[in-house]
């Protein structure tokens, strides 16, 4: 009776040969048969470390994901900051007026570089608040990325246990996969380290941006911190007992800059606007400017008699004490004086009238006058 290889696999026992042939063979099978179980435990056994590995990539990737969403939230910090600092800027802006008459004072020049200064190093901190945008701007790409580097992962070890679980067991090359598992987790920490260093670069370059900036230099007297002021009802009671006009003149300028004091220092500064010594009326108008800045309608009418004044060095600073106001109809005050005897008078009063724009530099003020 002859025995197939079926009758083998349902349990039948074929009968022995005579030869030493036939169970040599079927020796040799089982061996292989238990060969190939032992490879098919080991590629389970891999496949075990590959899922465990993959689990740790996607715990590493969530970590650089949380690490990502924190450096956006200190970018819009940063920006808030930023913005913070424009706001600044605008102030200054219009603070600007106030030091004009340092602008066509003898030592203008050399104000207006410490001004073109600051302007350059405000434009330096806007081109590297633009690098750290553009910076952010690429380590999101590169987590969008890492994001389809992992998609791509799973879909793979997807398509592994399906040909697994369908007993395709050699439509898997698995060492393959397992070698480009551990490039692609390999990978994936080159890339973690290198977002590491370029947060920290990004984190560097928005302190900079962000950061005050450096103390003005103490030889220029025009950009110098003011000492304290003493109350303005002390000034007030120094200013009524001066007899000296340098003094009478210090006083009512650091009256003006005190600002404050109601109308007690209005009152006090006032008189001195028709004194004899010119030096002390330009102090006077001055110092109205600086305390009325605020009130245009009571200041119109002490700038209409200061530029009425005989002193042409009276008139120039009460012209640039009404363009450093607010609110105050400079075209209608300013207009009748086109035609000053004064050649300075003339030159400073087209300027303002030219000049209206409120984005102008104060650059281009002093090189228009120069």
């Amino acid at each position: 009776m002859t025995y197939g290889p079926f009758a083998l696999r349902e349990g039948v026992t074929a009968p022995r040969r005579s030869t030493p042939t036939g169970s040599d063979r079927t020796l040799l099978l089982e061996c292989r048969l238990e060969q190939l179980r032992g490879t098919l435990d080991e590629a389970r056994a891999e496949a075990d470390q590959a899922r465990i590995r993959l689990a740790e990539a996607a715990a590493r990737e969530a970590g650089e994901t949380q690490r990502l969403s924190v450096l956006q939230d200190e970018v819009a910090r940063a920006r808030a900051e930023v913005a913070a600092l424009h706001r600044r800027l605008e102030h200054s802006e219009a603070l600007r007026a106030k030091l004009q008459g340092h602008l066509f004072e003898s030592e203008g020049k050399g104000d207006a570089q410490e001004l073109m200064r600051l302007r350059r190093e405000v434009a330096a901190a806007r081109e590297r608040i633009a690098a750290s945008e553009q910076t952010a701007s690429q380590l999101r790409a590169r987590v969008d990325e890492l994001v389809a580097s992992r998609e791509t992962l799973l879909t793979r070890v997807v398509e592994w246990h399906g040909a697994v679980r369908h007993g395709d067991t050699e439509a898997v090359d698995l060492a393959e996969f397992i070698a480009s598992l551990r490039r692609a987790v390999l990978n994936l920490e080159r890339d973690n380290a290198l977002g590491e260093r370029r947060e920290a670069a990004l984190r560097e370059q928005l302190e900079q941006a962000t950061a005050p900036p450096p103390p003005r230099p103490a030889a220029m007297p025009a950009v110098t911190p003011e000492p304290p002021q003493p109350p303005a009802d002390d000034l007030v009671a120094a200013l009524a007992a001066a007899q000296h006009p340098q003094d009478q003149v210090d006083l009512l300028l650091r009256l003006g800059r005190r600002g404050g004091g109601g109308d007690d220092a209005f009152y006090a500064v006032r008189p001195w606007a028709t004194a004899e010594d010119p030096n002390v009326r330009a102090a006077a108008y001055q110092s109205l400017g600086r305390l009325l800045e605020r009130d245009p309608a009571r200041l119109e009418p002490h700038v209409r008699w200061g530029i009425a004044d005989a002193n042409p060095y009276v008139r120039r600073r009460v012209v640039l004490a009404a363009a450093a106001a607010r609110g105050l109809a400079l075209r209608p005050l300013l207009e009748p004086l086109s035609g000053d005897p004064d050649p300075q008078v003339r030159r400073i009063v087209h300027r303002i009238l030219r000049t209206q724009d409120p984005q102008r530099t104060e650059a281009g003020i002093v090189q228009r006058a120069s």
